[in-house]
């Protein structure tokens, strides 16, 4: 990586550093501060691993959550900042091209923020486990749960999330590029004009010609991007309770299916909606670069 990519890495982390802290740390300051106060009942305490790893499992993915959508709205905005707070002379005056600019924004909120907020969700998730267990039934229960095994089958999801949210982050690019770039050119009415624009076109297409393609291709849009984060919850209960039956003999299964999981999904990648969308989002990526290269 680049001297001058990672110095604009570091522009976002000190230009947002104050609101990405608060956002992924405010979620988890306010679980123990009301945990004491609070009131934990009906877990099934027969099953202490299962719990355990739902209660971690509910901490990462709830801190991820916060994280990606405060991450995601925010960007659309970001497409006209520099030019909001009249530093775009500024920027242009560094030796940086505006693909750099454009990509570093990119990558620090689209991906390398909802990860940080993975590891700090799973950093705690085992905290939050033992203290709403030990709430639940003392120390008895916390220890009756086989921690070797549950920080092991929530490294090994933590692993397929992660790669999950590198498929993700590519299956809505296009939509979130689109924003950005309608955005950067019609500045405050860019995306309610591409809201409406699109709304009218499949009301259109649909009503007038009996043809829904726009709403299935944002269903499919949307489909591809939350099946490469999350892992199907009925089939994974049931894999958590073959391990659970097994011991620790249940944890190579469970590697093995979120292996083949993940494989699935990268094979995915190869259809026409994928690469299509791909296609629109370097368009759009391309409109943002042009239109940077014109704010002189």
């Amino acid at each position: 990586m680049s001297t001058r990519f990672q110095t604009l890495l570091l522009r976002e982390w000190l230009q947002h550093k104050r609101g990405w802290l608060i956002t992924l740390l405010l979620p988890l300051s306010l679980f123990v501060a009301l945990l004491p106060v609070g009131q934990v009942q009906g877990l099934p305490t027969e099953f202490p691993l299962g719990i355990a790893l739902l209660i971690m499992g509910v901490t990462c993915l709830g801190v991820f959550a916060i994280v990606e959508f405060v991450a995601l709205f925010q960007l659309p905005g970001l497409a006209r900042r520099d030019q909001q707070d009249r530093s775009i002379e500024f920027w242009l005056s560094l030796p940086a091209s505006h693909s750099e600019s454009i990509g570093a924004t990119l990558l620090a909120h689209a991906l390398l923020l909802p990860l940080v907020a993975l590891l700090v969700g799973a950093a705690a998730a085992p905290l939050m486990a033992a203290a709403v267990l030990f709430k639940q039934g003392g120390a008895t229960l916390v220890s009756a749960v086989p921690w070797s095994s549950a920080l092991t089958i929530g490294l090994l999801i933590l692993l397929r999330t992660g790669l999950g949210l590198l498929m993700m982050s590519l299956w809505i690019a296009p939509v979130m590029l689109a924003l950005m770039a309608a955005s950067a050119w019609l500045k405050r009415w860019g995306m309610p004009a591409l809201a409406i624009g699109v709304g009218m076109l499949g009301l259109l297409l649909s009503q007038g010609y009996n043809n829904p393609i726009v709403w299935q291709l944002l269903d499919a849009q949307q489909e591809g991007a939350k099946n490469a984060l999350l892992i199907n919850p009925e089939e994974l209960a049931q894999r958590l309770h073959e391990a659970m039956a097994q011991a620790d003999d249940g944890i190579p299964h469970i590697l093995t299916w979120l292996a083949q999981d993940a494989w699935l999904e990268i094979q995915h990648l190869a259809c026409a909606q994928f690469i299509g969308g791909l296609v629109l989002a370097a368009a759009c990526f391309g409109l943002l670069v042009l239109k940077r290269s014109r704010s002189h």
